[in-house]
């Protein structure tokens, strides 16, 4: 499955982006490689939970404030057959 996200900024290191997330709480941000974008999104698990219109979704890396796991709108979800569509 993959995740929508917006590219911010360069990273420290050519090779690195800096990404922002939409989250139920407001934006994320975090730094991943850029061979790891897709059509602006990001490859993550399956959901790991779901609550009404949401998923927790466990992300690559941690963020900014060190989270690993927050909670997205499920239409910022995709599945690779949707993207490749």
């Amino acid at each position: 499955m993959r995740l929508k996200i917006k590219q911010e900024a360069n990273g420290v290191h050519p090779n690195e982006v800096v990404i922002s997330v939409q989250t139920c709480d407001g934006l994320e941000r975090l730094v991943v490689h850029k061979r790891s974008l897709e059509s602006e999104t990001i490859e993550i698990g399956y959901p790991i939970g779901s609550f009404e219109d949401r998923y927790l979704v466990e992300l690559p890396r941690e963020t900014m404030r060190g989270l690993w796991r927050i909670w997205v709108k499920k239409a910022l979800v995709l599945e690779s057959e949707r993207l490749r569509a």
